[in-house]
């Protein structure tokens, strides 16, 4: 009887939805629709490079259950997801690595200067407006050189809670398979006419205990992954002014804390697994945009963070039976923004960014403090509707040092782009981009215990897109065609006795991203359907002779893709998403033995919004991999089979 209980809630629901088909009557309460659903992965037809973005609508009734689900259905990027609902999970656009890609949080940027990368699976879904990727960098002239310097960036802009009315009140509660239990509550009021309150908070805990089956050999077992736990929080405030449309100032603090388990990969007769991981986050962010005349504008930005990691893992190879390894970074941030309208078509912006980060860590004894410098300076010249070109260059200054030993040594570099557009007739869109991005290397490359070097140069990455947009009636075609060379990366490779960072590899990645939508209005309904698939032949060139020349890159799949359809009539919805990779190798030999198998997963969800009174009530059901396809993302880390959520919403 346990096992029905979810298809029974299932039952129920398809019933509510065919009972507002069938039954005719009328409605005395207030009738709020949850709006058109657009398309799951769209773009803006005039930008300079490939912008593909999801809104809160969407995000509501789409199957998803966070921002990697979402970012898996967007082309060209290659999500690393270790399972779990507290596992590790980032994004790589167009086979450039992680640390390639920039994430933003209002506007902000979010670091980690000792591993380079960003797990995003600390941001929730509850509170989030609206989710963007940008392949080189969009169309907006006015913010930190920092975007300007990345290969990719990732937009995390969080809702505020006001629209219409003074004061709303809102809690979510989410529930599920494997012992899930979330509940976001959120107050947010108008203090004054123009400055509002936004305070949220976000509690999670997850058991992580889902089954997987273990292959090996002619015998097959039904495992349970152990030590995937997590339990966090969250707790948020938000102060916005507006001054009519000239002065706007946005004040956001957060604290987070985790306590998870690492499972580690799966090993035939060994289920031990006691690795542990504690986070402690906090920031403090600010931002004042003045227009001080209709031909210039101003933006600064300022941020403290702090980031506290504490791993332990009890295993009796350690002489004292444990180890602990405790991480904590502090950053200091600005941001000094500049937009001028020079005269009608010509627009010029200048961006001077500063960051200072330290690193307090036991597995280093070298305490390195970063002083990094950015200035970014645009031009672009747009003198009709059929032809615009932006031009930028991005100057890099670091300067380094540590309590004791070497460390990296000052670098200055300067990193040029260019965009053209050209539009030749009103639903064809011609972009074409270069752009030359480089990333410095992490803490933890230059002064990892045994494993970090300090002579390693900057990664460096130069980008060629050539894109085509059509958009006639209802229907929106994109198609991009990329080549990107990856030079100096920074791999690790065996020494005489152990591993060592080095610049060693060459890769070259060519490609296309597809993307299609079609919509339909139909009487009272919406029906929006979309697809994306990317190619990638992401190969290593580094060495003509050796054996691993021209073979595909460890983790990239050479196709990839998604499918959307989502259904609204009324007050009620029905979405289903798909998204499927093709095979990848997780060596660097491309070989039978080191393949991780294709695979395909299918999720679906039914939604219905409905009034008590003046209290409006959001539910939701969604059954993800609903074909209980195994599959890994990472080798040896299985992900969940099939899965179950319900998501009730009450906003006062």
């Amino acid at each position: 009887m346990k096992n029905m209980l979810p298809y029974s809630l299932l039952m129920g629901w398809v019933l509510m939805f065919c009972a507002n088909f069938s039954i005719a009557q009328t409605d005395t309460l207030i009738n709020r629709n949850l709006g058109e659903i657009d398309v799951i992965a769209k773009r803006n037809q005039r930008q300079f490079t490939m912008v593909q973005s999801i809104t809160q609508n969407e995000i509501k009734i789409a199957p998803t259950t966070d921002i990697a689900s979402i970012l898996r259905t967007f082309s060209g990027t290659n999500v690393k997801d270790y399972g779990g609902v507290g596992g590790l999970k980032t994004v790589s656009v167009r086979s450039l690595g992680a640390s390639h890609t920039t994430v933003e949080y209002d506007g902000v940027p979010v670091s980690d200067i000792q591993a380079g990368q960003i797990d995003i699976s600390r941001f929730e879904l509850n509170n989030v407006a609206e989710i963007k990727l940008s392949v080189g960098q969009d169309d907006n002239l006015l913010k930190p050189a920092k975007f300007f310097a990345g290969g990719a960036t990732l937009s995390i802009n969080s809702f505020d809670g006001l629209q219409t009315s003074n004061q709303k009140i809102k809690i979510g509660i989410k529930t599920g398979s494997f012992g899930l239990f979330n509940i976001n509550p959120s107050f947010s009021k108008y203090i004054s006419k123009r400055l509002k309150i936004n305070i949220l908070a976000n509690y999670m805990r997850s058991d992580g205990t889902y089954k997987f089956k273990l292959n090996n050999y002619n015998t097959q077992t039904i495992e349970k992954r152990k030590n995937s736990d997590i339990n966090s929080y969250k707790l948020e405030l938000n102060l916005n002014y507006y001054d009519s449309i000239r002065k706007e100032f946005k004040f956001k603090t957060n604290a987070f804390y985790s306590n998870r388990g690492l499972p580690g990969s799966v090993i035939f007769y060994n289920t031990i697994a006691n690795e542990r991981l504690k986070d402690k986050d906090f920031f403090v962010q600010t931002s004042y945009k003045h227009r001080v005349f209709n031909c210039f504008t101003t933006k600064l930005i300022a941020k403290y963070s702090y980031a506290g990691s504490f791993y332990t893992d009890k295993n009796v190879k350690y002489s004292s039976g444990i180890l602990h390894q405790d991480s904590k970074q502090n950053e200091i941030y600005f941001s000094w923004a500049n937009l001028l309208q020079i005269s009608n078509g010509l627009s010029f912006s200048l961006s001077q960014d500063y960051s200072n980060n330290l690193l307090n860590s036991n597995i280093t004894d070298r305490k390195p403090i970063r002083n990094t410098f950015l200035t970014a300076a645009n031009l672009r010249y747009t003198p009709n509707n059929i032809f615009s070109i932006t031009t930028n260059a991005v100057q890099t200054i670091v300067r380094e040092k540590t309590d004791n030993g070497n460390h990296f040594p000052n670098l200055e570099k300067i990193s040029p782009s260019a965009g053209i557009i050209i539009c030749p007739l009103e639903f064809w869109t011609i972009r074409l981009f270069y752009k030359n991005t480089f990333r410095v290397p992490t803490f933890n490359e230059l002064y990892y215990t045994t494993l970090g070097t300090t002579n390693l140069k900057p990664e460096n990455a130069r980008e060629f897109n050539i894109g085509n947009s059509f958009n006639i009636k209802n229907y929106d075609f994109s198609i991009d065609i990329f080549r990107n060379y990856v030079t100096d990366k920074i791999i690790a490779i065996p020494t005489l006795y152990i591993w060592k960072m080095s610049n060693y590899g060459h890769v070259e990645i060519t490609g296309i991203d597809f993307n299609a939508k079609r919509t339909y209005n139909l009487t009272n309904a919406t029906l929006n359907v979309s697809a994306d698939c990317s190619y990638q032949k992401a190969i290593d060139i580094t060495d003509n002779k050796s054996k691993l020349y021209k073979s595909q890159i460890p983790y990239t799949p050479k196709i990839s893709g998604s499918f959307s359809c989502y259904f609204s009539y009324k007050k009620n919805s029905m979405g289903l998403s798909s998204f499927f990779t093709s095979k990848r190798y997780f060596l660097e030999y491309n070989i039978p033995d080191n393949e991780i198998e294709k695979y395909a997963d299918f999720s679906f969800s039914m939604a219905r919004e409905f009034f008590v009174k003046k209290t409006s009530f959001f539910a939701k059901f969604s059954c993800l991999n609903f074909t209980n396809k195994q599959y890994e993302i990472i080798k040896y880390y299985p992900m969940p089979r099939r899965q179950f959520r319900i998501e009730l919403e009450f906003l006062l």
